[in-house]
């Protein structure tokens, strides 16, 4: 950018000077002096391509500085980011080391606790639920058997009833049966009588 501004700088400079320095084409006519418009206009635009001069000038320097800020500033964020992948390089080594120290301790890195301990709990646990599980089997398996034997009993007294039930059926058939043979009886003897008479 200041190279640009630069370069143009220069250019305007050089096209400036080569105009003043131009010599005027020789005519056969006779050459007026310039008049004073002529003046004043090339005055005016000498003063104008001076102040846009000192304007490019200005932006310039201003360029300038903002780069050597920035430049500064990039300097400064190098150095910070180069302490800063020190300090992280720092920080894994001490991290790794811790990691060893907690492995050789037989302490878990992320709960804090022992790793024993915890195999510890998780052995009882085991164990623990192993024996719920062996109680439960058996009371399970007692059940099954108190369940085939209430089974077997109640078909034992579902047979007795059964058989009961169709005795009672006999009984009756024989009651009905006798009490018809009754009340034959009873008609032959009124029949008997009657004849006796």
């Amino acid at each position: 950018m200041l190279t640009l501004a630069h370069t143009f700088q220069q250019m305007v400079s050089s096209k400036l000077q080569t105009k003043g320095k131009r010599k005027l084409p020789k005519s056969t006519k006779k050459v007026e002096p310039p008049s004073k418009k002529t003046a004043t206009r090339r005055y005016k635009l000498e003063a104008e391509l001076k102040t846009k001069n000192q304007l490019l000038e200005t932006a310039k320097q201003q360029l300038h500085s903002r780069l050597t800020a920035a430049q500064g500033t990039i300097k400064k964020l190098k150095e910070e980011n180069e302490g800063l992948v020190q300090e992280v390089e720092k920080l894994k080594k001490f991290q790794e080391t811790c990691m060893v120290i907690l492995e050789s301790r037989n302490v878990d890195p992320v709960t804090g606790s022992n790793i024993l301990d915890e195999e510890e709990k998780t052995q009882e646990c085991q164990k623990q639920t192993t024996l719920l599980t062996e109680k439960l089997i058996e009371e399970l398996r007692l059940f099954n058997q108190t369940i085939a034997k209430e089974k077997e009993m109640l078909q034992t007294a579902m047979a007795k009833w059964t058989s009961a039930a169709e005795g009672r059926c006999q009984s009756q058939e024989k009651h009905a049966s006798f009490r018809a043979a009754i009340e034959e009886c009873s008609a032959i003897l009124d029949e008997l009588e009657l004849l006796a008479l």
